[in-house]
């Protein structure tokens, strides 16, 4: 793997950015939001190649990730020394919204409280977002 593979996922994701927007302003594309899930309803080329590239985006990340991850760890192995063993623990956390509904888990509770409260920022920001647009 070269230092250029990632590229190729963000370019692919910026030309697709850039087809749907130019087929925005020319009227081939129609983006909306129902029920807080996005769309895109497309008639005509630019659309289709938008949505292609974002499409094949996501795939050549995926593709990606699968080989960053298989890199075996013997780098990382050959700079420690052998009598010495980390026990470090991984916190992980995340927040998924359903709609409006945050969903918070966290490994540990310090990570669940922060997680709670980056949920509340987010909800705050997607409702002066929406209060702004229709007001």
């Amino acid at each position: 793997m070269n230092k250029w593979s990632p590229l190729l996922p963000i370019s692919l994701f910026l030309l697709g950015v850039f087809f749907l927007g130019y087929g925005l302003f020319i009227g081939e594309v129609t983006i909306g939001l129902a029920a807080f899930i996005p769309f895109i309803i497309s008639n005509g080329v630019f659309g289709f190649l938008g949505i292609i590239c974002l499409f094949l985006s996501m795939i050549s990340l995926f593709f990606i990730l699968t080989q960053l991850s298989s890199i075996p760890y013997s780098n990382r192995s050959q700079q420690r020394d052998e009598g010495e063993h980390s026990s470090k623990k991984s916190k992980i956390g995340g927040v998924i919204f359903l709609g409006p509904i945050p969903i918070v888990f966290g490994s540990d509770k310090k990570i669940t409280q922060s997680m709670i409260l980056v949920s509340i920022i987010i909800l705050i920001i997607i409702l002066v977002s929406f209060m702004l647009h229709f007001y």
